[in-house]
This record gives C-alpha cells, structure tokens and sequence, in this order.
C-alpha cells in the first residue's frame, strides 16, 4: 500500500549540461541560480511561472552568464557574445524607449552589427572595420541606417571597455557615411486643405488623421507624442504633453499648448470622430492608439484619397489599385493566382506630406511671425536645433539698422 506523500517534493535542480545553475520552480516565477564554490548562490536569470519562451530566454542567459563566472572574464570569445550581453543587461536600462517599435528598430540593429562583427575578436577590432561596415551597409541602400547602427556599436565598445575586455573603443569620431537630407517643407494651407476634406469623409480613421494633422500644426508636437495622445491631457489650462524626445536620465520636459478657438474646436472634432468616449485622443477602432505600421498604413490611405480628389492621374493609378484589390479578394476565396500590383508612389507627390512634416511647418510659422515664445515652442534644448532643423523659411526678412 503507497504512503501519503507528507511533503512537496523539491523544486530546485541543477540543469543538465551546465554545472552549478540550479534552477528553482516557484509559484509566480522560475529563478536561476549559480552556485558558488562557498555554497553562496548568485541570481543568473528569472522569468514568469508558466511562460515558456521567457523561461527558456531566462536559461539561455544564466547558461551564458555562468560561463562567464567560470572563465573568470566578463564575456568570453567573439563580438557576438558582447552584442548579446549588451543587449540582455544593457538595453533595458540604457534607452529611454522601451517600446515595442523602439525595441524591434533595435534589434534589427544587433542582428545587422552582430552579422558583421560578430565573428571577430574583440582584441582584433580596428577603425578599418567600422569605415568597411559603413561602406557594406551603404551599398546595400541603407547609408543613413549605417550611421546610427554604427553609434550604437561605438556605445556598445564603451560598455566592452567599462567591462575590461577592449583597452579602447575603436570607434569613436569616425566619419559617419554622406546622406541626402530629405526636407519637405509644406505649407499651413496643405494641412488646412487636408483637415477640411478629411471632416467631411465618412470614414472615422480619416476623419481622425485630419484631427492629427491640424492638432500637430496648432500644438508644433511631435508625431510620437500625437499619435498616443491621451485625453488626460486634456487640461484647463491648456493641452499637455511629456515630450517623447529625452535621453534616459534627463529632465522630464512638460510642453503645454494654451487652449485657442482653433484648438479647442480641433480637439472636439477628434473626439466626435468615435461613436463612444475613448481614453486616447486619436484612438483606432478598438478604442487603443495606433502602432507605428498601423498609423502609417490608415495616414498613407487617407493621403491617397485626397491627393486623388483633385489630382486626376493619381485618381486613376487608386481607381486601379481599388480594382486589384477586388480581384485579389475574389481569387483568393477560390485559389487561384492574381499578377502582383505595379503601384504607385504616393509618397513622391509634391502635395503629399507626413505627420512629421508637420511639426516643423508649426515651428517656421512661429518663427516668421517672430513669436515671443517660438522657443519654447520648439521645445528645444539648444535652440541652435531650432534653426538647423526646423526653419524652412526660405525668405528671411529684417529691418535696416537705422
């Protein structure tokens, strides 16, 4: 006859293939431990209780981290293993933007860094390498990317260098690849015209990419502080935000909008634009803010509408896409094949504008009018930025000096 179990049975062990990581089964979460020769644990790496690609990410990084134990060095072998590490331990802290978007545009990086470098010895890392991943990356068609991925490499040498494992960052003041600016200087009567057209569309994603458009030009906020705009901020005083742009450790920068005839009527028309109260300001259907993809596929939609309600040839090139898509329906309900869809590029017509088109048209009309407050307007911390970025003016008058 079986006895009664009087106790539960231990939840620690010690992995397989991997000496002195214990493993410990909680109720909320699972932990790994490293054993140390005195007995004393160190936590390696803990996920949710019942989550298993976290868990089997936390294993991943207490194997790495245990090794590292082991060999007596911070990261062992090639650049790859430093890649990860930054990005395991590093990543979380060091960028402010901790979003979904912010992480992918990351990662993407690290793959792109990690195809490159990771292979080689951090001891044999010279500048020569960063100038050759520069060229690659700008032959494949991405130069400007290049740029910002090989600052992102520079801050991950720093941390190599902090760690022990480089004596010195090799690329530090390097020349970044030459890239064309592409400034599209758009004018208020674009984004009036577009806002007019858009509140008189049944659709309520556009009547709400409209809102987007003229609330942007009347509060000079950037597209990453429209696009989740929450209704707390709405305020008596005005309309506030936190400004999206500030690296991690900076002081917070709260940017409030008077309220105005014009900004006030905006406001209740995006509201309108939903049949039932919605937390967020220019929310999609379900009631949550746009992601970043989403944002652009319903902006890019509503732009090609109203280009084509008064440029003839892009009407046709959107009558034709409309068709295509009809027939690509009707074919896949019955498994046959459509020929792929030339397309036409929107983007490259002169009326054509994007949300962050937008900001900087607020911030030259500011300046043309020669605003008192045009700087704290910008919001900008040098206001050098101010003028190097964001003024379009392609006339600049003065008076004489006497």
């Amino acid at each position: 006859m079986p006895k009664n179990q009087t106790s539960k049975p231990s939840r620690r062990e010690f992995l397989a293939g991997a000496e002195r990581i214990q493993k410990y089964v909680g109720k909320r979460k699972v932990s790994f431990y490293y054993q140390h020769v005195d007995k004393t644990t160190e936590t390696l790496a803990t996920a949710p209780a019942g989550d298993r690609k976290a868990i089997a990410e936390a294993e991943r990084i207490a194997r790495r981290k245990a090794l590292d134990i082991q060999q007596g060095q911070v990261v062992a072998g090639s650049m790859a293993a430093i890649i990860e590490r930054f990005q395991d331990e590093i990543d979380p802290t060091h960028y402010r933007d901790q979003s979904k978007d912010g992480k992918a545009v990351r990662t993407s990086a690290y793959r792109n860094l990690t195809a490159f470098f990771g292979k080689m010895a951090p001891a044999s890392l010279k500048t020569l390498h960063g100038y050759q991943f520069l060229d690659a990356r700008a032959k494949s068609g991405a130069p400007a990317k290049a740029n910002k991925e090989m600052s992102q490499m520079s801050t991950i040498c720093h941390y190599a260098v902090r760690w022990g494992i480089l004596e010195s960052n090799p690329f530090t003041d390097m020349m970044q690849n030459k890239t064309e600016k592409d400034v599209r200087a758009i004018s208020r009567s674009q984004v009036v015209r577009f806002y007019l057209w858009a509140r008189r569309q049944e659709s309520a994603g556009t009547q709400v990419m409209g809102c987007a458009a003229m609330f942007t030009y009347l509060t000079g906020y950037r597209a990453a502080e429209v696009r989740p705009f929450h209704t707390s901020g709405l305020l008596k005083e005005g309309v506030r935000v936190e400004s999206a742009k500030r690296k991690k450790g900076e002081a917070e920068v709260i940017k409030i909008r008077e309220w105005s005839a014009k900004l006030r009527t905006v406001v209740a028309r995006a509201k309108d634009a939903h049949q039932v109260t919605r937390l967020y300001l220019f929310a999609n259907s379900s009631g949550k803010p746009y992601t970043r993809s989403g944002w652009g596929s319903q902006w890019t939609d509503a732009q090609y509408e109203w280009i084509a309600s008064f440029d003839k040839e892009v009407a046709a090139h959107l009558a034709a896409k409309k068709d295509w898509e009809e027939r690509y329906r009707a074919a896949r309900k019955s498994g046959q094949e459509v020929e792929p869809f030339a397309g036409y590029r929107v983007t490259e017509h002169p009326s054509y504008f994007s949300l962050m088109d937008v900001r900087p048209a607020a911030i030259t009309a500011k300046l043309d009018k020669r605003s008192a407050d045009a700087y704290d307007f910008a919001a900008h911390a040098n206001p050098a930025t101010t003028h190097h970025h964001y003024d379009r003016r392609k006339v600049k008058k003065a008076t004489a000096t006497e």
